[in-house]
């Protein structure tokens, strides 16, 4: 008989920060590679996101430990058959690319800026990795459902991208950036990335067929369909598509997608610990 992992919330928050942290640090690594000047603030906004974002995913990382030692035997001692020693190698390596990416976004050196956007290009595959690597963890489980979904880390990488840049979205209107050429740029990219979420969720769905029944039927149904599908996908696409001069339904939109995102790992986590 398996025995549950038991996991508590504070995993379900890991997975979820680590999915934004990496997709706000591609888009800032993007907007800071391929974008104008007008796109720094776009690149700022993604790499000092990032950084705070990996620091709670080390400490939730801790958390679930239990003790602060083991995780610092793990970053001392790699071991590539432990997924925990390979999530907290992650933490720490993608922390470090953050912290010297938000740096060097206040430098007004053009040499600086050269080398933060190199690093940015290396910087943005760990972050990748961490959005991702805990999709794959889980459908390399014994699990039932879990080790079934081999799509697993597509569909959260997939999902990091989407709310990394709906967070940005979200950061640069409370903050007054709503304007303008980035603004508009950011709207059409998290568009995008809805869609590929939407689409790698539909080839989830399809591949695993009957063996999806714990989060598409039963006591997760409703929060799989009307939160993540409905609330989370569909609503906020359409907002992108038809309010995009309603700035304030660019909000709204930022906030569902990032509502779904963390229903996607709620249920996906939740519903084998019953």
């Amino acid at each position: 008989m398996l025995k549950m992992p038991g996991w508590e919330m504070s995993i379900v928050w890991y997975f979820f920060l680590g999915g934004i942290a990496g997709g706000a640090y591609f888009t800032a690594a993007i907007a800071d590679n391929v974008g104008s000047r007008r796109d720094q603030a776009v690149a700022r906004v993604g790499y000092l996101l990032s950084l705070p974002l990996v620091a709670v995913c080390g400490v939730l990382l801790i958390a679930d430990l239990g003790v602060p030692k083991r995780f610092m035997n793990m970053i001392l001692h790699f071991k590539f058959w432990d997924p925990m020693s390979i999530g907290a190698w992650a933490v720490g390596i993608f922390g470090a690319f953050t912290f010297v990416s938000s740096v060097l976004s206040f430098t007004s050196s053009e040499s600086m800026a050269q080398l933060r956007r190199r690093i940015s290009l290396v910087g943005m595959l760990f972050g990748f990795f961490l959005a991702g690597y805990t999709g794959i963890l889980l459908s390399n489980s014994a699990m039932p459902f879990w080790g079934d979904s081999r799509l697993m880390g597509a569909l959260f990488l997939a999902s990091g991208g989407s709310t990394g840049m709906a967070a940005v979205a979200l950061i640069m209107f409370l903050t007054g950036r709503s304007v303008g050429e980035a603004w508009h740029k950011i709207e059409v990219a998290d568009r995008y990335s809805m869609l590929v979420e939407m689409l790698v969720l539909a080839l989830f769905l399809g591949l695993l067929g009957a063996a999806a029944q714990p989060i598409t039927t039963g006591h997760f149904a409703r929060l799989f369909w009307g939160g993540l599908v409905g609330a989370g996908l569909i609503v906020p696409l359409l907002l992108n598509l038809f309010g995009s001069r309603v700035r304030a339904l660019g909000l709204v939109s930022a906030v569902l997608v990032l509502v779904g995102g963390f229903i996607l790992r709620y249920v996906v986590v939740m519903s084998i610990q019953g």
